[in-house]
């Protein structure tokens, strides 16, 4: 299996958990609001962009959700490790994102 193979097995994987989890996963073509999940290079990455339905009036500023993003970020960190894979969380922009563990080499 080549590296790009991998890397989309991990993308279905990942989407497959996610939905199985309970999680509606937005369209990575469209700039609707939601959870998506998208292919990076060598990675899978997750996030979420919460639109106007949380704040249809647009009052709340980035801080008001930082609660949010941190209950998604850590359903998200357990269901993902609990599957088998490897996270890492970005500080800067908040986003999960995920790796397949490497098996040990039997030898």
């Amino acid at each position: 299996m080549t590296d790009d193979d991998a890397v989309d097995a991990l993308l279905a994987d990942v989407s497959r958990t996610l939905t199985r989890a309970g999680f509606d996963l937005a369209s990575s073509q469209r700039s609707a609001p939601g959870l998506r999940v998208r292919r990076k290079a060598d990675a899978v990455v997750v996030t979420w962009d919460p639109g106007n339905e949380l704040d249809p009036g647009g009052h709340m500023h980035d801080g008001d959700l930082e609660g949010l993003r941190s209950a998604l970020r850590h359903a998200l960190l357990a269901i993902l490790t609990q599957t088998g894979h490897a996270l890492r969380v970005d500080p800067q922009t908040g986003e999960v994102e995920v790796r397949t563990v490497e098996e040990p080499a039997e030898g």
